[in-house]
């Protein structure tokens, strides 16, 4: 098969954001700031930064430089409905995305592991992208569970003035709402490629087979 600028290109580019989308949703679920204390204005002096994560909730105090985590006895106790949820979704995306990189290098244009096999070069590339598209689509849904949830309890706890901690979006949500934004652009840009190539594959097929066949014609 022939290896034209425009399809390596969109190979290239499905890559880089297949990549990108697996390691952000890989930190993001790592780290352990998926919630941030809000600045107080009244206060002058951050002493300390509080974080949440899907796994435990850490504190960094500012004056001695030392980060420390409060990490739950047992995973496996009673926790927030939308804490259970993203753990699995975020979990569920890196798994999805990461299965969806031997199907799309095995259906590169520029690689040779499948060789004059056309059509099972689109199936890869379609299996691949519908990977990354659903491992996108999990992450999608559990950053904008864990937004929505996240905004609710923020703007009700400023609103009633209730004290203690209100925590905010963390950098670690942003990562992993940027990761599956990567997964789904690079799911969609598959798609799009291998079908477009499949239909104008197809179209040369048939050209071929109108066309007559001069070779051996002699005047």
């Amino acid at each position: 098969m022939e290896s034209t600028a425009p399809a390596v290109a969109a190979d290239a580019l499905a890559m880089a954001l297949g990549v990108s989308g697996l390691l952000l949703l890989v930190l993001s679920a790592g780290s352990d700031c998926w919630r941030q204390d809000a600045k107080d204005p009244l206060s002058s002096v951050g002493l300390s930064v509080r974080c949440r994560g899907l796994w435990s909730e850490c504190i960094f105090d500012n004056v001695a430089s030392l980060w420390t985590c409060d990490i739950p006895i047992s995973y496996l106790s009673e926790h927030p409905a939308v804490l259970v949820v993203t753990r699995v979704l975020v979990i569920l995306s890196g798994f999805l995305t990461l299965a969806a990189l031997p199907p799309f290098i095995a259906g590169m244009k520029c690689t040779n592991l499948i060789r004059d096999k056309v059509p099972r070069k689109y199936k890869f590339s379609l299996a691949a992208g519908s990977l990354f598209l659903l491992g996108g689509t999990a992450g999608a849904v559990a950053a904008l569970w864990y937004g929505i949830d996240t905004v609710q309890k923020y703007k009700l706890e400023v609103a009633f003035g209730i004290p203690g901690v209100t925590y905010e979006l963390g950098y670690a949500y942003w990562m992993a709402a940027g990761g599956a934004a990567c997964a789904c652009s690079a799911g969609i840009l598959l798609i799009v490629a291998s079908c477009l190539n499949a239909q104008s594959q197809g179209k040369d097929q048939s050209l071929r087979r109108r066309c007559p066949d001069f070779k051996g014609t002699y005047l």
